[in-house]
């Protein structure tokens, strides 16, 4: 099975960031169309256009665990890289509900028909959250695994574009020099995560705007501008390290949720496709 290349026509990182958002605006107003019109749609369940939604919703749901499997089995390793599979898994994961929602034409029928409803729209609500948290262990929405290690690496390296900037002003250095204790301290209990998480952001946009007023104040003008990128790269870093840990907690607690319920959902469709067909 042949991939093309990465320098072939692949969307951009722009495109791609801006692919999941649109798709979930175009969704959210083919829900709200469909919500507002479902008196005069007349799709019915059990036949015709209903009934083709809820196999095509049901097959999208299906495909989406090509997704998993891509990612433990061997021989598919090589079938193209896991980010694509990613973006695919959430395309399908929005695509399916929504099928399913007109396929249901947005009502409860059967308590097996209810609750399978109830299960896809679950897991897409937890998908839709995990879609917010994978990023922030991952380098983007599509990258690669990060570690607290890598994360700090790259840290160490902006704290040296640093270095020379932060000789032009002691206060500089003692602003920085508490934001990094803060943010690098290892070995926190669970509360002590969560607090650094909670108050790391608000810190880091205080000490940022604190920094830009003594960067302006003590580095010539020409090169000011410059000196605030720099550290508010470096800031930024620290932040990541600083929120690392939580949000893989966050997502450990998450996977272990999601899980049973995609096994929930599978069995309460597998139980409504044979009770709409043998009853």
């Amino acid at each position: 099975m042949a991939f093309p290349s990465k320098s072939a026509a692949m969307p951009s990182a722009r495109q791609r960031s801006l692919a999941m958002p649109s798709l979930a605006a175009l969704s959210t107003l083919g829900v709200i169309w469909g919500w507002s019109t479902r008196e005069e749609l007349y799709f019915t369940p059990q036949s015709g256009l209903g009934y083709s939604l809820g196999i095509f919703g049901t097959a999208l749901m299906v495909l989406l665990l090509l997704y998993s499997l891509r990612k433990r089995l061997r021989r598919m390793r090589s079938w193209g890289p896991i980010r694509h599979w990613f973006g695919i898994h959430m395309i399908l994961g929005v695509l399916g509900p929504v099928a399913i929602l007109f396929h249901a034409n947005f009502r409860l029928g059967s308590v097996n028909s209810t609750v399978a409803l109830a299960c896809v729209l679950l897991v897409s609500s937890s998908g839709v959250v995990g879609r917010f948290i994978y990023p922030k262990i991952h380098y983007g929405l599509y990258g690669s695994r990060a570690s607290l290690r890598e994360l700090k690496r790259r840290a160490e390296l902006s704290r040296g574009a640093v270095g020379s900037i932060i000789d032009a002003s002691p206060a500089l250095a003692s602003k920085l020099a508490s934001v990094e204790s803060f943010a690098l301290t290892e070995k926190r209990s669970v509360l002590g995560s969560v607090w650094r998480f909670i108050s790391m952001p608000p810190r880091i946009r205080a000490t940022r705007r604190r920094c830009r007023k003594l960067l302006r104040s003590s580095v010539p003008a020409a090169r000011a501008r410059e000196a605030e990128r720099t550290v508010a790269t470096y800031l930024d870093g620290l932040r990541r390290v600083a929120e690392f840990d939580t949000y893989e907690r966050l997502f450990s607690l998450w996977h272990a949720f999601h899980l049973p319920l995609c096994v929930m959902l599978f069995l309460a469709a597998a139980v409504h496709v044979v009770a709409v067909h043998m009853y």
